[in-house]
């Protein structure tokens, strides 16, 4: 049985993940890439940040202690699961593959510190966070269910729709990571850019978030037509869809200032979490932990 501890350390979960990419975003809009000069130490005498590394040091020190916390509350999560590993192993072995990123991006993370920066490495970096926000939004939506899957009353194109959104999300996400690549927030004065035309990648990111935006109205249409369970999922994401694309054209026209660029970082977690939900909303699972099977919903 899941929980209200669990389901609330689910959402935890997911803020932190969500975090991590706000304050990483941070380090990037602040300069501080290379405030901690040395990896896994802050610098090659000191584990922390000392006083002589100022606010640069803070800020990436800061990162680095948001990545030691995520890791915490996996493990405070395998815990509470534990004894429920049985029953759902759905929940358990999602929370140990979320923890299980956790080293994998500290090691990436110390790579890009020891190639000072290299904005390819930089990217590579990014990857594995997004995946963990994807992972986490649906480690969220299972602990509201049994974990059992319910049938469909009749064909519909619904779930093919909610796949193909969350494969334009992740072109969106990869493109994005490529304009960021190429655009003026490098990090640190001493980190180059990836050598793209700004420009030219700039409309290769906006292209799959139109299409994006047009696939979330199909699904729309059809979802409200069939009175399917899939409407307020995607009227959320179409939400954020279009709160990320003005914030994406006004900081594009407006010389890419940090503080809107810092609302895009936040609205990218959205995205991807509202995406996720999308498709999992397509496929039914019974919400009654004495049943086997619930009334499959009308998709």
């Amino acid at each position: 049985m899941v929980t209200k501890k669990i389901r609330v350390a689910a959402w935890v979960m997911l803020i932190a993940q969500a975090g991590i990419i706000f304050s990483g975003g941070i380090v990037r809009l602040t300069g501080s890439g290379l405030g901690c000069t040395d990896w896994p130490k802050c610098t090659p005498d000191s584990l922390v940040t000392t006083p002589e590394m100022g606010i640069h040091g803070l800020i990436e020190f800061g990162n680095r202690t948001l990545a030691v916390v995520l890791a915490m509350i996996g493990v405070v999560i395998f815990l509470m699961l534990w004894k429920s590993r049985k029953q759902r192993p759905d929940l358990f072995w999602l929370n140990l593959g979320l923890l299980a990123i956790v080293p994998v991006q500290a090691i990436v993370g110390g790579i890009t510190v020891w190639t000072k920066l290299n904005p390819w490495v930089v990217a590579g970096h990014f990857v594995p966070s997004a995946i963990a926000v994807g992972v986490a939004a649906y480690f969220v939506r299972r602990t509201y269910d049994t974990g059992i899957r319910t049938g469909e009353k009749a064909p519909s194109p619904l779930p093919a729709l909610g796949w193909t959104i969350l494969v334009l999300t992740a072109i969106v996400v990869f493109f994005g990571v490529l304009t960021t690549g190429a655009g003026p927030h490098s990090g640190s004065t001493m980190s180059t850019r990836n050598g793209l035309d700004n420009i030219w990648i700039t409309r290769a990111h906006a292209f799959p978030v139109w299409l994006m935006v047009i696939a979330t109205i199909v699904a729309l249409s059809i979802a409200i037509k069939r009175h399917s369970v899939m409407v307020k999922p995607l009227v959320v994401l179409l939400i954020v869809e279009l709160a990320q694309g003005l914030i994406g054209y006004v900081q594009y026209f407006t010389g890419v200032p940090i503080v809107l660029v810092a609302f895009h970082m936040i609205g990218l977690s959205a995205t991807i979490a509202a995406s996720v939900a999308v498709l999992d909303s397509a496929y039914s699972r019974s919400t009654h932990a004495n049943t086997d099977r619930a009334q499959p919903v009308v998709h």
